[in-house]
């Protein structure tokens, strides 16, 4: 059974989130893997979970994800931030987070898995950071692509 939720302003659902969340995910085991699709008009970012910056509804490739909610305070954080969110913006539904069904397990997940890169999620600022902490030097104009370029070559030699 997929477990689905849909969060929005509270004001026009006449729902709390984190009341629905604690419903519909009482019993589910953390960390927990979700999709999640923004149906708002506006990109967002929640930093409550790693890598969860979601475009507009109209970009459909990029206005969905797949992420990994640690524990249930965390999800009931993120349900906060999405219910504070959709009320300034007035959005009666503003994501939607559907519980990703476990599959048996298969060579190409596992090889998913391993083909995540140290760069992956991470801003243009963050892979500067991660790049001067292991004392690699990079051009002050160098681009994000050719940094995280740099970055996935350093964890490869030195894993």
């Amino acid at each position: 059974m997929t477990r689905t939720v849909e969060l929005g302003a509270p004001s026009l659902t006449g729902k709390d989130a984190n009341d629905l969340v604690a419903e519909v995910f009482a019993d589910a085991a953390y960390p927990l893997k979700v999709v999640v699709q923004n149906h708002m008009p506006q990109d967002v970012v929640f930093p409550e979970v790693e890598g969860l910056f979601l475009r507009h509804v109209a970009n459909r490739k990029d206005s969905q994800k797949t992420v990994l909610i640690a524990d249930h305070d965390l999800f009931q954080r993120l349900a906060s931030s999405v219910e504070q969110i959709a009320e300034l913006n007035r959005c009666e539904l503003a994501l939607t987070l559907s519980e990703v069904a476990d599959a048996p397990a298969d060579t190409d997940a596992a090889d998913t898995d391993a083909a995540r890169k140290p760069s992956d999620g991470l801003s243009y600022d963050q892979i500067k950071d991660a790049l001067k902490a292991r004392g690699i030097e990079f051009p002050a104009n160098a681009k994000k692509v050719d940094l995280a370029a740099l970055l996935d070559a350093d964890a490869a030699a030195n894993a």
